[in-house]
């Protein structure tokens, strides 16, 4: 009798000790992955798998991204042991330029991982693009005269037909050199702007669409601050 109750207790005991250690472990194929160069207005789509290591489910919550041009997806929220899942994120490129990198954060009830992060990568190449990207005159003094020449510049090999420039501010004003844009070529937009009174900040767009379809449309940033003097 007394060796029966010595055994119960020891394998209360075992099985006390794997229900403490029991958890789910995420365990991923690659954290980040470089898609190289692709031209603006071209999407970028790629699958991180991981599985479960562990022999507890393993639950996903909270899924974000850095930015709303990157959207992602998961195969399944729960997995039980050995399961394996993936993670799809596609990024949109269109109004970004040179290097980028996007991130995909997800959390889990791994005790060892709370939260995983997923590093999307690359070069985004323009052919259809403003030079500067933003016109920002910074404090000015009411009286002072805001203009300034942009470059719209096309690196395609196709003519590209621009609309008449459109602007979100009625102190704004933009006008084109050309609206016909061969392949190679570049002309400008004229921005001149009028403070408006009783303001002490402008702040708008200016809008050329294109026929274009990668990049049908570019928004021009501008903006001005009044001295304090």
């Amino acid at each position: 009798m007394r060796f029966c109750l010595v055994l119960i207790v020891f394998l209360s005991v075992i099985l006390s000790v794997g229900a403490v250690f029991a958890a789910p472990a995420v365990v991923v194929e690659k954290l980040d992955h470089d898609f190289g160069a692709i031209i603006e207005g071209d999407q970028v789509e790629y699958s991180f798998r991981f599985h479960n290591a562990g022999d507890q489910v393993l639950e996903i919550g909270q899924l974000r991204s850095s930015c709303g041009c990157t959207a992602a997806l998961l195969s399944a929220r729960r997995l039980e042991p050995g399961m394996l899942g993936e993670l799809r994120v596609k990024f949109a490129s269109q109004g970004f330029r040179g290097q980028v990198q996007k991130m995909v954060t997800f959390e889990t009830n791994d005790p060892k991982h709370s939260a995983i992060t997923f590093s999307l990568r690359g070069t985004v190449k323009s052919e259809f693009y403003v030079n500067p990207q933003r016109v920002n005159w910074g404090r000015v003094s009411r009286e002072a005269s805001l203009t300034k020449e942009v470059e719209v510049i096309n690196d395609s090999s196709v003519t590209i037909i621009l609309q008449p420039p459109e602007v979100t501010s009625a102190n704004i004003l933009a006008e084109l050199s050309s609206e016909v844009l061969a392949a190679g070529e570049r002309t400008t937009v004229k921005i001149t702007v009028k403070f408006p009174e009783e303001q002490k900040r402008l702040a708008g767009y200016v809008i050329l669409r294109s026929n274009f379809a990668p990049v049908p449309q570019i928004k021009l940033p501008v903006s001005a601050r009044l001295s304090q003097n």
